[in-house]
């Protein structure tokens, strides 16, 4: 007796919408983890935490942020969650004059940025991937020998809501530091 063929992956061609959106209230939900490099590659092919096998290929330009829809069978969606990543936490002391703030944070944007690193603004403090290693992003900001400026390490999600190109501008981390 000839053996079924294994049925193919769920193919995803464009993002459905949010997991919280109406549209979906009442179904289960089968999560596929996306790290914060793979959430701007347009091809990508996951597993889901029951094992499905899901193929994404996505416009040019897309982006898998955190609880994006890729399929919906109507009793089930599967939905992108971030992983958890290494990364730095910087904070630069609100008692500094603004003008010092925006020079640490520029030094600090510089010291990364020439290692191509993704920072992001959430609030008032830098998140700074770790592409090294702990000691190495220590050892950079260090070396910076900027004062009122603190860090801390821990394993979060990155880049949750935008695409790096689409992270904050300048004028808007220079705002926030007033």
């Amino acid at each position: 007796m000839p053996e079924e063929p294994l049925p193919g992956p769920l193919v995803c061609s464009r993002i459905l919408g949010d997991r919280t959106d109406e549209s979906f209230v009442g179904r289960s939900v089968d999560v596929v983890s996306v790290s914060a490099a793979d959430a701007s590659k347009r091809r990508l092919r996951l597993l889901s935490d029951s094992g499905r096998d899901v193929a994404v290929d996505l416009p040019r330009g897309s982006f898998l942020r955190d609880g994006v829809v890729l399929v919906d069978d109507g009793q089930c969606i599967v939905a992108v969650s971030r992983t958890l990543e290494d990364a730095m936490l910087v904070t630069i002391s609100s008692e500094l004059d603004s003008v010092v703030r925006v020079a640490a944070a520029l030094k600090i944007g510089h010291a990364f940025g020439s290692q191509h690193v993704p920072a992001e603004v959430v609030g008032d403090t830098l998140v700074v991937p770790i592409t090294t290693s702990r000691d190495v992003a220590r050892r950079t900001l260090e070396a910076l020998e900027l004062a009122g400026v603190e860090a801390h390490f821990e394993k979060r999600a990155l880049a949750l809501a935008q695409a790096p190109q689409e992270m904050a501008p300048l004028a808007l981390v220079h705002s926030q530091l007033k």
